[in-house]
């Protein structure tokens, strides 16, 4: 049995320091006080707490999962002594500002430990994550009273932060939901009912703050007639004490595919109609401020893909490394051939690079969203702000779909490495893919998130940001294109891009004609399609970067020649891990990028016999 946490820092800190140059953030005055080094050695901290602390408690916390009674939840056991460790050791709040008690280290840097911290133990670290982003609403959206009393239970964990959007009728149409907030002597009363409110209840902590959509009497209807509320479980009185019910009640928690450990709960408010509510802002605002909490959730779901993605990879590359089975195929017909690790079998290496190529490149493309919103936080540049921020809307939906549909798959294929033993429990690889594949559908399904990036996203602003991004995708390739080594990658890389142009520019042609159904129907191929150029582009920018890294060692190791330098690969860590890189990034373009091929196909054939059939 190996349940082994295992995660890949060297790649993590190539992505902040060697791709991304993360380092460029210390010269803001928000980040002055860290240091490359001391970054380094909070990751490495990190790593030692997710598989020190988190991990041994995840499989146990699977089995033994949460427990419903009478209104109160009961989580695993094992996860209150965790969790305790967990809030004194200041992880829950790395990258919350210090004048709210956090440790300010940019949102890159959080992205990252956030990643190891739910591979290591993604129920668990789901608690913390909301936690986070309600406190980080309140901090943007709160008044100076919710700040005062709130915001420091919560990032400091005593408390509970969740998000309340969904209603058993209206499910992802939140337009439509019933909640409603009544004006008594000049406060709030709400009365109606949420479910699928990740952490709604649990014994961990001693009040749960609720942020519920509801919509005021006599507002508008759908959407724009929302508005958002704090709703404690317990009233917290002027010294930010708890004290007595707030009539919120859970009423029941789901039993799930996974994320057993993570109370799922359905959540009633004013039953009694003695549930007081606090509006968070202005009246009829609600969807705009919960939007901060959503999208910080939906990189954070898109995490949760690479990191159990990471797991499930690493796990089926440490199983290949040991399993021996079969002969070399080349030797196939030798009755004396000795038998060989599976690794020198061409389709399980096929399977290994291919969870390779995607949770390298998902792990890329979140942080670089991450720090997009880093600078768009924190740099002195207004032009550079606005361009970061066009550029972390437009990838926001990729990285939530992509990275959850991508996670999943590398799930699949780590199960399909150990054949018969990857779908038992002696390996945790069953129970990373049970896990994984909540994120495709929580926080805006991932169909949702297709209607999204090419319904509002793509076309905005006439489709200012995807010419934008489409510009610097072209003055990357004009780079990559002097290193010979990437002739043919950089050639397929320029054909997927004219090819997703092609494809965006017919949808354009479309929508100003009249045609708004079909583009729905492959909204989905679409952003498959998007997700590959762009992973294809992040992959090749560390392609050079690797490359260019191995000149160097072979530089300073006097190494000359194919023969010679391949040889040096194989025994040199370093030389090992950048060939790799640059050996990824023309794998995915030349066997997975290639997919776009057979997407815009079936987009452009123009087959609407799914929308005439009769279901």
């Amino acid at each position: 049995m190996s349940h082994e946490f295992l995660f890949d820092l060297r790649d993590l800190q190539f992505v902040l320091f060697e791709h991304l140059h993360a380092e460029r953030l210390f010269e803001f005055e928000a980040f002055r006080e860290f240091t490359r080094a001391e970054v380094d050695h909070t990751l490495q901290e990190a790593r030692k707490f997710a598989a020190k602390v988190l991990a041994p408690c995840n499989a146990a916390g699977d089995r033994e999962g949460c427990r419903w009674e009478d209104g109160r939840v009961y989580v695993p056991q094992a996860f209150h002594a965790v969790y305790r460790q967990l809030q004194e050791s200041g992880w829950m709040a790395v990258s919350t500002p210090p004048e709210f008690g956090g440790a300010g280290l940019p949102f890159c840097v959080g992205a990252a430990i956030g990643e190891m911290f739910i591979a290591a133990n993604c129920s668990l670290s789901m608690i913390a994550g909301l936690t986070r982003t309600a406190a980080s609403l309140l901090i943007e959206y709160g008044d100076d009273d919710m700040k005062r009393r709130y915001v420091p239970p919560l990032v400091d964990g005593r408390w509970q932060g969740t998000m309340c959007l969904t209603e058993p009728h209206a499910g992802s149409a939140v337009g439509a939901l019933t909640t409603s907030a009544t004006k008594r002597d000049g406060k709030y009363f709400l009365r109606g009912q949420k479910i699928f409110i990740s952490g709604g209840e649990h014994d961990l902590v001693e009040n749960v703050i609720h942020l519920v959509l509801a919509r005021v009497e006599g507002a508008p209807p759908g959407i724009k007639g929302v508005s958002l509320f704090l709703v404690p479980k317990l009233r917290v009185d002027a010294e930010g004490r708890s004290g007595e019910s707030n009539d919120v009640t859970c009423v029941g928690i789901e039993e799930k595919l996974g994320i057993h450990a993570s109370p799922t709960c359905a959540m009633s408010f004013g039953e009694n109609d003695n549930c007081q509510a606090w509006l968070i802002g202005e009246e009829n605002r609600g969807i705009e401020y919960m939007f901060h909490m959503m999208n910080a959730a939906r990189v954070g779901v898109g995490l949760q893909g690479v990191a159990m993605g990471s797991w499930a990879y690493l796990a089926a590359l440490d199983y290949a490394r040991q399993r021996v089975q079969g002969v070399d195929m080349r030797n196939i017909r030798d009755p004396n051939a000795p038998y060989v690790l599976i690794t020198e079998h061409p389709d399980v290496r096929r399977m290994l690079a291919t969870m390779k190529a995607y949770v390298e490149g998902g792990r890329a493309l979140l942080l670089h969203t991450a720090f997009c919103l880093d600078l768009v936080e924190n740099s002195p540049d207004e032009a550079l702000r606005q361009k970061m921020l066009n550029r972390a809307e437009l990838l926001t939906p990729i990285c939530k779909a992509y990275c959850s549909d991508t996670g999943f798959e590398v799930a699949t294929l780590a199960v399909q490495t150990l054949g018969g033993h990857g779908y038992l429990k002696d390996y945790p690889i069953e129970q990373l893919l049970r896990d994984v594949k909540i994120a495709s559908i929580y926080e805006g399904t991932n169909g949702i998130q297709a209607l999204d990036l090419l319904g509002r996203k793509v076309g905005r602003h006439n489709g200012a940001l995807f010419l934008e991004l489409m510009s610097d995708l072209d003055a990357f390739l004009s780079e990559a294109q002097q290193l010979p080594v990437f002739g043919p990658s950089v050639a397929t890389l320029r054909q997927a891009k004219q090819q997703l142009e092609n494809v965006t520019m017919n949808f354009a042609m479309m929508q100003m004609s009249g045609d708004l159904l079909y583009p729905l129907l492959v909204a989905t191929l679409y952003l498959r399609m998007f997700g590959n150029v762009i992973t294809a582009w992040i992959l090749l920018e560390q392609g050079l970067v690797a490359q260019r890294a191995l000149e160097r060692l072979w530089a300073a190791a006097d190494v000359n020649g194919d023969e010679a330098r391949a040889a040096f690969c194989r025994g040199d860590d370093e030389g090992r891990f950048y060939d790799n890189k640059v050996k990824t990034a023309r794998f995915f373009i030349g066997q997975l990028l290639p997919q776009n091929d057979g997407l815009a196909a079936v987009i452009g054939g123009g087959d609407r016999s799914a929308l005439e059939m009769h279901f």
